[in-house]
């Protein structure tokens, strides 16, 4: 390695040369996947690797839990899983805890590629195609919430099902035909057969997500990353349209894919990780005691149910308020009005709003409005997770509406002013460089062009050496771990602390240029 030199672009590796094989026999640049620039290794450009990480993570998962799932007798089959089954408490909370990441992902990826304008032309139809798989990922996490048959989780599921019905424009109609069951044999007693068709729905979403998701993957490809932010009004938002800049601007050069599915890996590792420790020092819904380890839900009881007030999971929390605030009839027309413009969010901002540069300070009214949305989600959710049981009233939309009207009155003029300085050439466009968000962002872009002094990058080879230490110090530790009932939480530590120690090691080998 050139001294003081630590990351660059990788040339000619094994892996290359592997890749480009595959590239004669199969098309894969260019075609599969894409050469990305050089700009474009830090994580804030890969959150939809993690998505794509954590919706694997529960396929895997989900396919292991579902040997031991009976959906003829679903609470017993649950506890029985937990409580019996080597590894099995672990498994199960590795599905929630991963169900929950991959709702939560989403959410921030969404976030993020509205706050920079990815949704723009020509990645109108990407966008929509994601809310579609936003859409389809919340009713799998609906599906699968109430699949353990606790008291908690079914009664919130028939409350959520008898609120749809007030759906219009057929919906409720549709529901209630894919919800209408015959008397099944086999089922044990007590139990509604609901379940039964909820566990098929389940694995049928679950293909639907991955081939919407296949689909999402596709157009991400043929458009490719998109370009750096800029204040230029109709720049093109497509990087091979500019060629001059991948030829001769080092930060915009193609970089070999073992560095792309280096940061891929990276993603998948530290995702799997994350959901390893969590799930592990937090058991979902689980208690250890000791020798014991149960599943601490009870099981859903008609009578219990009608005195249990129902919660659904956090992330319908924010819908759940709209039907305690106003009759369910007009709750679902604000469901779906909220629905409906985020699909549309591209078109309203194009044809609408006519902003002309995806950078937020020259998109003043669709950041107010996407700001409103945002703020007004969180405050939903705490409100309805705050007043369980209860309703809340006119006054919860008359808050929503009061939230919008801030936004506006706050964000649009602060935005406009801005724009304004910045046509006009004045240096207070950099205002948000000046609050540090623009230096940050512009430090992680030049993340992969750091030059290194040569006791540091001593210093990161030493690392490395001590990452491989620790990983075969935990490896050991994990086959002394016999037990695979009582040591099972604390396996999974080791094996969560294993894969971001290994994400680490992908991360320098993806960044750093070959020794010469």
């Amino acid at each position: 390695m050139c001294e003081g030199e630590l990351l660059e672009e990788q040339e000619g590796t094994w892996l290359d040369r592997v890749l480009e094989w595959l590239d004669e026999r199969t098309g894969l640049y260019g075609h599969t996947i894409r050469q990305a620039p050089r700009y474009a290794y830090r994580l804030d450009f890969w959150l939809g690797s993690f998505v794509l990480a954590s919706f694997m993570f529960e396929v895997i998962t989900g396919m292991l839990v579902a040997l031991y799932y009976v959906p003829a007798d679903p609470y017993a089959s649950t506890s029985y899983l937990i409580s019996n089954v080597p590894l099995g408490a672990l498994l199960f909370s590795l599905h929630s805890w991963g169900a929950y990441a991959m709702v939560f992902l989403l959410l921030v990826h969404m976030t993020r590629n509205f706050l920079v304008g990815a949704y723009r032309k020509p990645r109108e139809i990407m966008w929509v195609v994601g809310t579609v798989l936003a859409g389809l990922t919340l009713t799998e996490a609906y599906l699968g919430y109430s699949l353990p048959y606790n008291l908690i989780s079914w009664t919130a599921t028939t409350t959520g099902l008898n609120l749809f019905t007030y759906m219009p424009l057929g919906l409720s109609n549709l529901i209630a035909a894919m919800t209408l069951l015959p008397q099944l044999p086999g089922i044990a007693s007590g139990v509604d057969p609901l379940v039964d068709r909820f566990f098929v729905f389940h694995w049928i979403v679950g293909a639907l997500i991955a081939l919407v998701l296949g689909l999402h993957l596709y157009i991400f490809e043929k458009h490719g990353i998109t370009p750096p932010l800029s204040k230029e009004k109709g720049r093109s938002e497509l990087i091979d349209d500019y060629q001059d800049k991948l030829r001769n601007d080092p930060n915009w050069k193609l970089q070999p894919l073992t560095r792309t599915f280096g940061i891929i890996v990276v993603t998948m590792l530290m995702t799997f990780g994350a959901i390893f420790l969590i799930a592990s020092a937090f058991p979902f819904q689980i208690a250890v005691d000791g020798s014991t380890i149960k599943y601490i839900m009870p099981e859903y009881n008609p009578a219990l149910a009608a005195q249990t007030p129902p919660i659904p999971d956090w992330y319908f929390l924010f819908i759940y308020f709209f039907y305690k605030s106003v009759t369910p009839s007009n709750a679902s027309l604000i469901f779906l009005a909220w629905g409906a413009v985020t699909v549309l969010f591209p078109f309203v901002d194009e044809y609408v709003f006519r902003h002309e540069s995806p950078n937020p300070v020259m998109r003043p009214a669709s950041m107010a409005l996407g700001v409103g949305f945002i703020v007004s989600f969180v405050v939903n959710s705490v409100w309805a997770y705050l007043t369980p049981g209860r309703d809340i009233g006119p006054i919860g939309i008359e808050v929503d509406g009061v939230i919008f009207l801030l936004s506006f009155l706050t964000i649009f003029p602060a935005l406009r002013w801005l724009q304004s300085r910045a046509e006009s050439g004045s240096d207070s466009f950099n205002l948000g460089k000046r609050l540090g968000l623009a230096s940050a962002l512009s430090r992680s872009q030049e993340v992969s062009t750091i030059t290194l002094p040569r006791p540091v990058s001593l210093g990161v080879d030493l690392s490395i050496l001590a990452t491989l230490g620790l990983i075969a110090y935990t490896t050991a530790k994990m086959f002394t771990l016999t037990n695979l009932l009582l040591d099972q939480f604390e396996l999974g530590i080791l094996a969560g602390i294993n894969m971001f120690l290994l994400s680490y090691l992908v991360l320098i080998y993806s960044l750093r240029g070959d020794e010469k």
